[in-house]
């Protein structure tokens, strides 16, 4: 019940756009629990031209509801967990550098990738890995995934090259 007073209340505040800013720059508090406040800047990104005025009411409505939600969640488990097991910096590092490199990878791919399969390129795998029951489409899948497994290892090849050649890392 107090979940449903609390989103009933942070939707009316979204839909009278309350007085408080942000830092002053006129950015209007939508919402605000555990010292933790959803801006109006914030519901920006759920929202597209051509949107009807009901369904930014429902968007907005769902988005409050599950920053609300998200939250509770993670003022629970600070409180709950252990500071020790809280420090996940490395962990978020990681994972950072993972979303980073994943996204440079796509777009590597997405600009020197061939993605065209000649017969000849099918018939030759046939040939070689001999598959049994494989129709023509994904055989083509395999070799674009070959494709874009050896054009990533060309270019981590060619990038450990590059800074070996500038010099820009020493191992001891």
């Amino acid at each position: 019940m107090k979940i449903k007073i609390v989103i009933g209340l942070a939707c009316l505040m979204a839909l009278f756009s309350c007085q408080n800013s942000r830092n002053g720059d006129g950015d209007k508090i939508i919402a605000s629990i555990y010292e933790k406040n959803l801006y109006q800047s914030d519901l920006q990104s759920i929202m597209y031209e051509g949107i009807s005025y009901n369904d930014s009411i429902v968007k907005t409505k769902a988005f409050i509801h599950d920053w609300i939600i998200k939250q509770i969640l993670v003022h629970e488990a600070e409180s709950t967990i252990d500071n020790a097991e809280l420090l996940y910096s490395k962990q978020i590092e990681d994972y950072r550098n993972s979303l980073i490199i994943y996204k440079y990878e796509s777009l590597y791919v997405e600009q020197n990738l061939d993605t065209v399969i000649r017969e000849e390129d099918i018939e030759k795998f046939v040939k070689e890995n001999s598959p049994q029951n494989m129709d023509r489409e994904t055989i083509r899948l395999i070799i674009l995934n070959m494709r874009k497994k050896e054009l990533i290892e060309t270019m981590n090849n060619n990038l450990y090259n590059k800074a070996v050649r500038e010099r820009i890392f020493k191992i001891y």
